[in-house]
């Protein structure tokens, strides 16, 4: 899950569509690819660019088929999705959960899993830690 879906997965997969595309709107978002970060290909694909949209809607499909599995398998209330592409809105949720929709088994169920945004953000590990009372 974590090669495929992560943030770290995501600017793997920008890098790669970078050298394939050097007329790609990418560039403008990441001047070297060093400079590449989670929101590189989301913005790039928000501009328009083609090569960044197919790395958005790749990185999604990726995500979606680990979020269907952990639903199938476990069946949660809730799940939480934080990290900073989180933070992506609707250019994220929308097609993620237009996909889990169509792909979980308990899709015509009463009680499905609720999917949100985690709130307390890159903080949960340490709040976590501080309420076990070290």
């Amino acid at each position: 899950f974590e090669a495929y879906s992560s943030a770290t997965a995501l600017i793997k997969s920008t890098r790669e569509k970078m050298l394939e595309h050097k007329d790609s709107a990418l560039w403008r978002f990441a001047s070297t690819l060093e400079d590449v970060n989670g929101k590189t290909a989301f913005d790039s694909a928000k501009a328009g660019d083609k090569a960044g949209s197919e790395v958005v809607d790749e990185f999604i499909k990726y995500l979606a088929c680990g979020i269907v599995n952990i639903i199938n398998l476990f069946q949660p209330e809730v799940l939480c999705i934080g990290g900073g592409l989180s933070n992506e809105g609707d250019s994220l949720f929308k097609p993620l959960m237009k996909i889990v929709a169509e792909e979980q088994y308990s899709r015509h169920n009463d009680k499905k899993t609720e999917i949100r945004i985690a709130t307390l953000g890159n903080n949960a590990g340490m709040i976590g830690a501080a309420m076990l009372g070290f």
